[in-house]
């Protein structure tokens, strides 16, 4: 007994030893798996036979060609193992990248649809980032789900645009141990550097399991640098590619007849309107578009926003093609979520051009060029606009990329009428050191002039912002000074006159067992002096998140608020409860309740109300889905309690997809503040982006009726308006 006494702590201490040179070990192997993910490289097989794009790994190619495997989680956690092994398979020929992906899986688990291409986001899918010129600036992200269906996006200044539609060729099918993903990317749809026919790109393989909640990536990312994709990318080597010579002509037709209710009548109005599109590859690296008539129609209608009771007109997303090519370029730095100065370049102030020209593209390894000129007609929007005015419209903006993601640019932009014009110049950048630290910042400078007798206004503003992300947080500093007058006619401003400061920090936590797989909490403070008034308004949010299995996701914010509006300072701050959930295949919901305060701008008072909205996607079978949006706000006189406004929003959406290129969409839709109810149908063919074919017809009915003098409020409805559009194009790819 006592030499079991004596020799116990020789025995503990020796314990002690092996534990510490396990951890050692493990965090030794650790650093070699990431080091050795991070330089890793692959040389892509290069093929005479392409593989057929059919979703079966059954090609010779695909038994010569190099694969990558060993994928790790990044969401909810890093360096995770993934529960089902992923195999990624690289090729090409002389004119296209070929990929496959073999993701091991239960077949009966796997959520998956026929949709519309864009729609995957809820599916499990795999993505290939590319950046395509393995210059830390920017990347495409070729999304496909087990069906074959695909989503393309680009990325850069830490933005994602889902505007984007390349041609590319994609399928999918799922086996008895998981599903299998093809695609097939011409050199033509992408913009690259050859050096005699050697290209290097750089590639993160993604695969998302949507009822686990996670995503993981090969090569693996670093915890260090957070989500930063474009910093880690692996090297990827082709040879023998073809100096492609990109002409794509895009002759398009529309034809439009209205009615509408005018002055006790039916009014008819029909349109013909012929287009042509032309895009010329001047180098792989630099595109040249141009456009006369061009057709700047909308197949998919803007997701409705409440716009009543606003500080600042609403802003909706670019989903016009002719402006997507190299629409990345105009995002800049030192602006966030919150920032008032939006965009330095929002093409959609570009509304019905006569003619208009776009370059895009790299000279040489570092210089990023994009430049937009186009003549713009009047528009009903535009209540100062003579019929057959038009204005001339010019951007300019030069990027310099530096080492990982930092880069310096400059940018100018131009509206100019009858004498009256708005320009603005100014530079903006970004540089990344520790590998997870980013300050980045801009300066702008505005000259405006209302008429040609006025004298010229100038104005502008500044911003720096610091931004730290890792695994375990995310924070960001920003300091911004907007002067009162200050305008961008080309891009989107909510307010000047302003200068403010904001600390955000998100310190993340990872319980070890349970549900929760992850917990956010988040503080945002900001101070905020309005100079016409030369009073302050503040700012204190807080907020808990939980992230949990089948992409559900919890959270309570509440914020303490004020708000300067007219000199006047004002309350503006609430509580809201936020969930979200896959609950199963079929059903997603999204939902959220707010409580909050509020101004009521119309008569600069104080208001309190509420704020409901609800989302809700079934999907029937896997060609239909049905889609209902819940949108409610209120507000209320916090002197008196008299209602100022209720407003619904009630929209209701079911798509029929026949197969990948063809889907029957019906949509309702009714607001009631003004008692409006609408709805349209659309029957739509894509073959490739470019070549459509799309019937549509619209209607809309209000509560009024024509009393001899003009329209009065009625309990029954009259159809307003009603439209038919018909709109064909053929893509010409020589």
């Amino acid at each position: 007994m006592v030499a079991d006494v004596l020799e116990r702590p020789v025995i503990l201490h020796q314990i002690s030893k092996v534990k510490k040179m396990l951890k050692r070990s493990l965090l030794v192997v650790l650093a070699m798996v990431l080091v050795s993910t991070v330089n890793a490289q692959v040389k892509s097989y290069k093929t005479d036979t392409a593989p057929i794009i059919d979703g079966v790994l059954d090609d010779q190619v695909w038994k010569n060609s190099p694969s990558v495997t060993g994928f790790k989680t990044f969401v909810p956690d890093f360096l995770q193992e993934m529960p089902y092994k992923t195999v990624a398979y690289v090729a090409h020929d002389s004119e296209n990248l070929y990929f496959a992906i073999k993701c091991f899986d239960d077949p009966n688990q796997i959520k998956t649809s026929i949709s519309q291409r864009d729609k995957i986001r809820a599916d499990d899918w795999v993505c290939i980032n590319l950046d395509s010129f393995n210059g830390g600036q920017s990347l495409y992200g070729l999304y496909m789900n087990p069906n074959g269906i695909q989503m393309d996006t680009r990325f850069a200044a830490g933005k994602e645009d889902v505007g984007l539609d390349l041609i590319w060729y994609s399928a999918g099918k799922i086996v008895e141990d998981g599903y299998i993903v093809e695609a097939k990317i011409p050199f033509k749809s992408i913009r690259y550097a050859s050096n005699d026919g050697e290209v290097e790109m750089g590639v993160i393989f993604e695969r998302k399991i949507s009822r686990y909640s996670i995503q993981g990536t090969y090569p693996v990312l670093d915890p260090k640098q957070g989500f930063a994709l474009l910093t880690q990318m692996m090297p990827l080597h082709y040879n023998e590619v073809k100096k492609a010579s990109l002409v794509e002509i895009l002759p398009a037709v529309t034809y439009a007849t209205n009615k509408e209710h005018i002055n006790g009548e039916y009014v008819t109005s029909s349109n013909f309107e012929p287009s042509i599109n032309a895009k010329i590859g001047l180098t792989s690296e630099l595109v040249l578009d141009a456009t006369i008539n061009p057709d700047f129609s909308q197949v998919e209608s803007d997701v409705p926003q409440v716009e009543t009771n606003l500080r600042f007109p609403v802003n909706f997303p670019e989903r016009r093609p002719f402006f997507l090519e190299g629409n990345q370029n105009f995002n800049f730095a030192g602006n966030g979520l919150f920032s008032p100065v939006r965009q330095i370049v929002n093409t959609r102030t570009i509304v019905s051009p006569r003619v208009a020209t776009k370059l895009t593209g790299k000279i040489g390894d570092k210089n990023i060029l994009s430049a937009i000129y186009a003549v713009d007609r009047a528009d009903a929007s535009l209540a100062d606009f003579a019929e057959d005015e038009t204005a001339d419209v010019g951007v300019i903006r030069y990027m310099r990329s530096f080492s990982q993601d930092s880069y310096l640019g400059l940018v100018g932009t131009g509206r100019f009428r009858n004498g009256a014009y708005n320009a603005v110049y100014g530079f903006d950048g970004q540089y990344r050191f520790n590998q997870s630290n980013i300050i980045s910042g801009h300066f702008l400078n505005s000259l405006t002039r209302a008429d040609a007798s006025s004298s010229v206004v100038n104005k502008g503003t500044a911003s720096v912002k610091l931004t730290r992300n890792t695994r375990n947080f995310n924070g960001t500093l920003t300091f911004v000074d907007i002067a009162q007058g200050f305008r961008s006619d080309v891009g989107f401003v909510t307010r000047t006159g302003i200068w403010r400061a904001t600390a955000s920090m998100t310190p993340k936590i990872y319980p070890k067992k349970g549900l929760i797989k992850r917990i956010d909490p988040t503080i945002y403070t900001s101070l905020t002096k309005d100079k016409p008034s030369d009073k302050f308004e503040s700012t204190v949010y807080t907020s808990l998140a939980f992230t949990l299995p089948r992409n559900t996701r919890l959270s309570i914010d509440k914020d303490f608020s004020t708000e300067i509006y007219l000199g006047q300072r004002f309350k503006d701050g609430g509580i809201s409860l936020n969930a979200n959930s896959q609950i199963s295949k079929r059903f997603f919901f999204r939902s959220s309740y707010r409580w909050d305060n509020g101004i009521y701008f119309q008569d600069a008072e104080q208001g309190y109300g509420r704020r409901i909205s609800n989302f809700l996607n079934w999907q029937m079978s896997d060609k239909v889905n049905v889609q209902f949006n819940h949108n409610f706000v209120s507000l209320f006189s916090e002197e008196t309690d008299q209602k100022y406004f209720d407003l619904h929003i009630l929209r209701g959406r079911v798509i029929y997809q026949v197969n990948q290129y063809l889907f029957f969409r019906g949509i309702a839709q009714y607001n009631s503040l003004t008692k409006v109810w609408s709805s349209n149908f659309l029957a739509s063919f894509t073959y490739i982006p470019g070549t459509v074919v799309h019937f549509g017809y619209g209607n809309v009915f209000e509560k009024v009726r024509w009393d001899g003098t003009e329209y009065v409020d009625h309990t029954g409805y009259l159809k307003t308006s009603q439209g038919f559009f018909f709109k064909a194009s053929y893509l010409w790819r020589l």
